[in-house]
């Protein structure tokens, strides 16, 4: 869900990511009635499509979240161009102590990390120190234009598709790659390299892959589909048939949803 004005108001934009709803909207209330625009999300894969479509200024993020935790997505951002500057505040009742906490920083780029219960003061205050760096106020930091890095990313896909028609895998490859170290929420470059994996017979790289693209597009019928292959292929007949059941339900059209149901019968 989205508050404030706008990104046209000139406001910062913060995303505030807690499957507790309580501690959710407690720091939206609070951070809204600071001036700043808050956008929400209960899961983690609910963040990510926020993070697709919106580029915030600042992440509040808890470090348990259903479905993905939330070290993989501050790791995932602190990986890649496109969003590697956007400070986040981590948030979590389960490490404890300032040791844990420095790891942590280390290992997932985090600008903070807070334990739960905390004070609301030392969120915002928090919260003020990274956006103050974000804007040059207290330190040099890169500038970012994620539109630009977004469209270096697609070029990437482009040329990828290019060099693959062309029977050259290892450039498709390589430009694949390069693409999500750009932008690692760009679902097309996983399903792409996803393809490509399995082209090559690497088979469990290409089921990573198809589950990074579905955690970006969860009714993507291309990315359900091959990943249900791909579970069958090797071995998984339990997480191909959850596959299969979830394809029938994004079925393009009648015929295809007969077909996946038969198939499912077939196996189970």
């Amino acid at each position: 869900s989205r508050k404030g004005a706008g990104p046209g108001s000139g406001k910062k934009r913060i995303l505030v990511v807690d499957d507790d709803d309580d501690i959710r909207k407690m720091l939206a209330r609070i951070l809204d009635g600071r001036g700043y625009e808050v956008l929400e999300a209960s899961r983690g894969q609910a963040a990510l499509q926020i993070l697709k479509t919106e580029v915030p200024d600042l992440v509040i993020l808890d470090a348990m979240l259903p479905e993905l935790h939330g070290f993989d997505i501050a790791r995932r951002l602190k990986g890649s161009e496109k969003y590697s500057a956007i400070p986040v505040i981590m948030i979590s009742a389960i490490y404890r102590g300032w040791r844990i906490a420095e790891d942590m920083k280390q290992s997932a780029g985090i600008f903070a990390f807070i334990e739960k219960p905390f004070k609301i003061s030392d969120v915002v205050a928090k919260v003020e120190e990274a956006l103050a760096i974000g804007d040059g106020k207290t330190e040099s930091h890169p500038p970012r234009d994620p539109e630009a890095i977004g469209a270096e990313a697609k070029r990437c896909l482009e040329t990828a598709i290019a060099s693959y028609q062309a029977g050259d895998m290892d450039g498709a490859l390589a430009s694949l790659e390069r693409g999500i170290q750009l932008d690692p929420l760009a679902q097309a470059l996983h399903y792409q390299l996803a393809l490509l994996y399995a082209k090559k017979g690497a088979i469990y790289e290409a089921i990573h892959e198809l589950e990074r693209s579905i955690e970006l597009h969860d009714r993507h019928f291309p990315s359900l589909k091959n990943l249900a292959i791909l579970y069958e292929r090797a071995g998984f007949r339990h997480k191909a048939v959850e596959m299969w059941e979830r394809c029938v339900n994004v079925a393009p059209d009648a015929a295809t949803k007969t077909q996946v149901k038969e198939h499912l019968l077939r196996l189970l």
